[in-house]
């Protein structure tokens, strides 16, 4: 980045998208199908849980999310300019950097993909440790649910142990936990990293594009 001026999408990226007062907080997904200097040409977005395809509406309003690289995720709002063909149909949108609103976002800096491993926990408020499921994991941090219940509270620091399945790598790291939802006798902890190396952070992220390429092999395929 450099210079800090925010990174347009390349050709094939993934889109996230969301229709301006669309109150069922309905995502689609996209791709960007080509760029010019003044426009960016979408796939007709499908629904993210359905897989339809999306109505488009011309003069409505989407706002528009994509990673320009592993760690920047930006998003910004377009009216729906039109229908190009090219060949496929493609939805003509305003350019990232002639909008007004291109933001970078931090709070979700980074891609979540579902993790299924086991994960070792250690409470380094009280020694204890624990076994729990995974369930996502993302450059920032992961999730995990137990079984039973935990002394494990809000902002208590953890040590994680894992395996990263496909990789085989081990991932060890203090965390800090940033939430906790009681489910039935279980617990729902959501953590996020704290004072990782980054060659470590690296890892997890580059774990994670790798499985959202696999997934989107799936979807593609």
């Amino acid at each position: 980045m450099g210079n800090g001026m925010p990174i347009v999408p390349p050709i094939g990226a993934p889109l996230r998208v969301r229709v301006v007062g669309d109150t069922s907080e309905n995502s689609y997904k996209s791709r960007v199908a080509d760029l010019d200097d003044e426009f960016l040409y979408a796939d007709v977005p499908v629904h993210q849980g359905t897989g339809r395809e999306m109505d488009v509406h011309v003069d409505t309003t989407w706002v528009i999310e994509y990673a320009a690289s592993e760690n920047d995720v930006y998003q910004y709002c377009s009216r729906v300019l039109g229908l190009s063909y090219i060949p496929t149909p493609a939805v003509r949108l305003v350019h990232p950097l002639r909008g007004s609103d291109l933001v970078r976002i931090q709070r979700r800096e980074y891609f979540r993909v579902s993790l299924d491993a086991q994960v070792k926990l250690t409470c380094l408020r009280t020694g204890e440790s624990y076994v729990a499921q995974a369930i996502d994991i993302s450059g920032g941090g992961l999730a995990v649910h137990t079984r039973d219940p935990v002394d494990i509270e809000y902002r208590d620091r953890v040590h994680v142990d894992v395996t990263l399945p496909h990789t085989g790598y081990r991932l060890q790291a203090p965390c800090q936990v940033v939430r906790v939802e009681a489910e039935g006798t279980g617990r729902t902890l959501s953590m996020q990293f704290v004072d990782i190396p980054e060659r470590v952070r690296d890892q997890v992220v580059r774990y994670t594009f790798m499985r959202q390429r696999a997934l989107r092999r799936r979807i593609d395929s």
